[in-house]
């Protein structure tokens, strides 16, 4: 089963350039993991093909169009190893507490509009301590 994470992030603001800290929820798989749920698309992918094989002249271009898309999305879900699902944190702009939905990404830096305000927002990783250090130093 996945390991729900929290992650910690910072929101900034493209407005007036301030930050916050914030935290990101995402799901972690191991490598079992990631293997199922390609083969499982990849499955998916060439069942809708082999149904593709009874639609007279269309057959021609889906049927090779959902085996290669199939061997491609099983590659992207295989590499996949994080899967977002929220943000939470305080918008830099008008400070207010938000949350903010992730469409399954956990690459960062995102961009996304806070909810409240509609400033955009640039969701970035937060530094390490020791870079934090080094700077301080």
């Amino acid at each position: 089963m996945a390991e729900k994470i929290t992650q910690a992030i910072r929101f900034k603001s493209q407005q007036n350039g301030d930050t916050t800290p914030a935290e990101m929820q995402a799901l972690a798989f191991t490598k079992q993991e990631q293997k199922t749920r390609a083969l499982q698309t990849l499955a998916l992918f060439w069942v809708i093909a082999t149904v593709c094989v009874l639609i007279p002249i269309a057959h021609f271009f889906l049927v090779p169009g959902f085996l290669i898309g199939g061997a491609v999305a099983a590659k992207r879900r295989w590499d996949k190893d994080k899967e977002g699902l929220d943000a939470r944190g305080e918008c830099p702009a008008c400070h207010h507490a938000i949350r903010i939905e992730l469409d399954k990404n956990a690459e960062l830096p995102q961009w996304h509009n806070c909810p409240e305000c509609g400033d955009a927002l640039e969701l970035q990783a937060a530094p390490d301590r020791a870079e934090n250090q080094e700077a301080n130093a």
